[in-house]
């Protein structure tokens, strides 16, 4: 297959690529060389390559910097990804759109699943949510894959806690927040046995174990045996701009049954991490 890659330069379009077959033709595109929120220029990008799937891993992902910049955050994660339908749509593509578990308020007390309805807390989560939307209303040939606290990356926030672990220093993570970390490897293998398997609709792709950014932090020392510390975080004591949901688990009800295999247990992520950065 054809496949086109926009914010080819971020973490998960970069683990795909690695990972990505050898027979598939692939084209990565950072923002650099396409910005999404140009309408004109998606049409004449996806017109020139007529892929055969458009993935968008493109989004303006700082939570805090949306709310002083809502033009922005609409433009590229809302706007952007309706640009990239619409294209793909004149061009008979399939489009993979990636989406976040901040759409949901945190108020559920258990993961969130597919059929759950969003409560979106932030300017960043209303403008995915609208991706969403938009996504779906354009183009009936989707996947809109909802995912979370994604680490591994190499310029993540877990990443760099990590980093200051084997270095001896001190490292923190929010204690009072819940999520489902994901590995970016295991989440970016399992995106393209989702497409082929040709059942269009929403999916939520999380890590299997709900948790905080702290007690990551604590798995891994453990594991490794670092050396740095590890202090606890809440968020109203670290004045952020955006409120984040108190626990945006995700569980699927459907990807089991489409034949999509469990991502590994999180302590094998943590440690396949750390290998890569000791």
């Amino acid at each position: 297959m054809r496949l086109l890659v926009t914010g080819a330069g971020g973490g998960l379009g970069r683990a795909f690529k690695e990972q990505v077959a050898s027979h598939h033709d692939v084209h990565g595109l950072g923002h650099d060389e396409l910005d999404i929120g140009d309408h004109a220029a998606v049409r004449a990008v996806v017109g020139e390559l007529a892929p055969d799937v458009v993935l968008n891993f493109a989004a303006f992902t700082q939570v805090d910097d949306c709310e002083s910049d809502p033009d922005r955050c609409y433009r590229d994660n809302a706007l952007g990804p309706h640009n990239v339908a619409l294209a793909a749509r004149t061009q008979g593509a399939i489009i993979v759109h990636v989406s976040t578990d901040y759409v949901f308020d945190g108020n559920k007390g258990a993961p969130y699943d597919e059929v759950d309805t969003p409560a979106p807390l932030s300017v960043y989560a209303r403008a995915k949510l609208a991706g969403e939307q938009l996504v779906r209303r354009t183009l009936a040939e989707h996947f809109v894959l909802r995912t979370g606290f994604v680490f591994g990356s190499g310029g993540d926030f877990l990443t760099g806690q990590l980093r200051k672990l084997v270095a001896g220093e001190e490292a923190g993570g929010l204690a009072d927040r819940v999520g489902s970390p994901t590995y970016v490897r295991h989440l970016s293998d399992r995106i393209l046995p989702l497409v082929l398997t040709g059942r269009f609709g929403t999916y939520h792709l999380g890590g299997p174990e709900p948790t905080t950014w702290f007690d990551v932090l604590r798995r891994a020392k453990r594991l490794a045996k670092l050396p740095g510390g590890v202090a606890a975080q809440r968020a109203d004591e670290l004045g952020l701009a955006a409120p984040r949901p108190r626990d945006s688990s995700l569980t699927s009800l459907y990807t089991r049954e489409l034949g999509i295999e469990p991502m590994p247990p999180l302590d094998d992520a943590i440690s396949d991490l750390l290998r890569r950065l000791v």
